[in-house]
């Protein structure tokens, strides 16, 4: 079941974009670490990663990820909420089983991993409470995405620079920076979820608003003065159902008319600056590859 979740033996549909190990071997070669040191690292926040996926799936009634079946969807879900916690277990084995780096060092990144973790359940607790609300202000929506979404980029960051033998305050720059960039590459995903084609998210177009999530651009919508606009998509929010094909049509147009597509690339640019003023007020990443390599994930196309 695993094997199928993430794309071998046959499976067919896409594999992830390995985002987040990607972010921490990049850090770890900045900082002066090697492959080596930092694989073991890599693959954890990966197992980790997919793990809070399964779960997620289940909790979100989600039967699509990467253009296949969801692992609950083609196993059930007591088989998805088993495997799911193989993983979790899997990913700090894997950490904690790393011969490359010392008991203390290891020690350490076991800490940053597990209070990701930790963040990344509130985070996703927020995302549910939030779907039986009439209303989400927009300091609570970034409570729940830096949980959910900005915590794990967050960890990787800190991790590759750990792996590479930085010192603590160096590798919680570093978790400041991937912080910043997780903000980013979550605002971006949520135009996606409104906006994205099955063919770039591997999703049924427009999934999110027909669970009616709470996404920068509907917060964003939602926070401003009343009108015709803001009334389909507050109308369509207060419902206690999913919505039809021709309501998420309407709300989608209504966010558009609104300017919310764009009031979010504005907030993703933003928190991509963020990350630029974190690495030059800690002197991190000098040439610049890393938020080179983060820009161009938080800046895919719908």
């Amino acid at each position: 079941m695993v094997r199928y979740h993430f794309g071998y033996g046959g499976a067919s549909g896409r594999r992830g974009k390995r985002l987040r190990p990607l972010l921490l071997l990049q850090v770890a070669l900045a900082e002066g670490g090697t492959i080596d040191d930092a694989l073991g690292p890599a693959v954890a926040v990966e197992l980790l990663h997919n793990y809070s996926l399964v779960h997620d799936d289940i909790e979100d009634n989600d039967r699509l990820r990467h253009g296949r079946e969801t692992l609950w969807a083609r196993f059930g879900i007591p088989h998805g909420i088993n495997a799911g916690d193989a993983m979790c277990s899997l990913s700090f084995l894997t950490l904690l089983g790393d011969a490359a780096h010392s008991g203390e060092r290891l020690s350490s990144m076991a800490r940053v991993l597990h209070e990701a973790h930790l963040s990344m359940c509130e985070g996703q607790c927020l995302d549910i409470a939030f779907e039986s609300r009439d209303f989400v202000t927009m300091d609570e929506y970034r409570a729940m995405i830096r949980g959910k979404t900005a915590a794990l980029f967050s960890a990787s960051c800190e991790l590759g620079a750990l792996s590479a033998g930085s010192d603590t305050g160096r590798g919680q720059a570093y978790a400041q920076l991937g912080l910043a960039y997780g903000v980013a590459f979550q605002i971006r995903d949520d135009v996606l979820g409104a906006w994205g084609s099955t063919h770039v998210t591997g999703k049924p177009s427009g999934a999110d608003i027909a669970r009616r999530k709470w996404s920068f651009p509907v917060v964003w919508a939602l926070s401003g003065a009343h009108c015709a606009d803001r009334a389909i998509v507050a109308q369509a929010y207060a419902r206690n159902e999913p919505l039809s094909p021709a309501d998420v049509a309407d709300v989608v147009a209504a966010l558009e008319r609104l300017g919310a597509r764009d009031a979010a690339d504005a907030e993703c640019d933003r928190a991509l600056d963020e990350a630029d003023a974190v690495a030059r007020r800690a002197s991190l990443d000098g040439d610049g590859a890393i938020r080179d390599f983060l820009a161009q994930g938080a800046r895919r196309v719908a």
